[in-house]
């Protein structure tokens, strides 16, 4: 058997066992993540926080639009 015959087979063999412990992790992993089908941390994510304004200030309906600058013309 020459070099590369041998090169090639030995790593089919690596790559045989990578995947098989690639497999066998995920499915232990997969297994724990199904038992927990709440996956926020307990905390309810109901939309954004309410601020407390002094009087007479109130949010703006729209976000503000920036201008957007010009470049500067450069002459050489």
């Amino acid at each position: 058997m020459n070099a590369v015959t041998f090169d090639l087979v030995l790593s089919g063999l690596v790559y045989l066992v990578l995947v098989y412990f690639m497999i066998t992790l995920l499915k232990k992993r997969k297994k724990s993540s199904d038992s927990d089908d709440d996956n926020d941390g307990g905390i309810s994510v109901s939309g954004p926080p309410q601020i407390d304004l002094p009087p007479g200030i109130c949010l703006p309906d729209e976000p503000r639009r920036r201008m957007k600058e010009e470049p500067e013309e450069v002459y050489f």
